[in-house]
């Protein structure tokens, strides 16, 4: 997982053990997390393989 799911689950962890997150609300959330650290290296590699975002010669 990347850094940025991380520190997003553990906001959503203590926002639920506050009180202040609900569970139907964390639930949203943690697939929001794995949704977003999931689908863009996908879609990415997707466009490179396509020739869709110019690959960079250094």
């Amino acid at each position: 997982m990347v850094p940025r799911g991380e520190v997003g689950l553990i906001f959503a962890t203590i926002g639920r053990s506050l009180g202040v997150v609900t569970d139907d609300l964390f639930s949203v959330i943690v697939i929001m997390i794995i949704v977003s650290t999931v689908v863009p290296p996908i879609i990415l590699a997707w466009l490179l393989k396509r020739d869709v975002i110019p690959q960079v010669i250094a």
